[in-house]
């Protein structure tokens, strides 16, 4: 039986998921810059929600990982210092730095448990559009259902002598 699940995924090419995560980080900056100055978690955390999305539409750990720092010199550069100055901020850049990572790991997390569920709901359907084909396949004058109780119908082919009973 063919599953869902046996077709290969056709994959973006690394270059360009980066770029597109790029164009979405920047995105995400410029939305979190209209956000106070006395709000810097906030700004951040549009930034690390950015990541988390990203990680979970593409599953791509290569370019997930080009995006996370690409997000962390953009906050570090423009939300801590002026002008995309980077420094190391101490503890702080840290505990920025541990944000993004449990970010994109949840994000994966996330992503792949969407994609697993799908499969094995098209899975489900494909099992049950065999089963009803074979259900009305079988459901004819040259063969029965056999009926066990917990289990799907199961179709038996009888021939005519022991349809008859003889």
């Amino acid at each position: 039986m063919i599953h869902a699940d046996t077709r290969r995924e056709e994959r973006t090419p690394v270059g360009i998921t980066i770029g597109f995560g790029a164009l979405g980080i920047v995105v995400a900056a410029l939305i979190a810059a209209a956000i106070p100055d006395a709000y810097p978690n906030w700004r951040f955390a549009v930034i690390a929600v950015a990541v988390g999305a990203f990680a979970a539409l593409t599953l791509d750990e290569i370019a997930l990982g080009v995006i996370a720092v690409i997000a962390f010199g953009i906050v570090n550069g423009f939300f801590e210092d002026q002008f995309g100055q980077l420094s190391w901020h101490g503890s702080e850049d840290l505990w920025r730095l541990l944000v993004l990572v449990i970010a994109s790991a949840s994000g994966l997390a996330v992503g792949e448990a969407y994609r697993y569920m799908r499969t094995l709901r098209a899975r489900w359907r494909t099992d049950a559009e065999v089963e009803d084909a074979l259900a009305r396949a079988f459901r004819s004058d040259t063969g029965a259902v056999l009926r066990i109780p917990g289990q799907h119908d199961v179709p038996v082919l009888y021939l005519k002598e022991e349809e008859h009973g003889a």
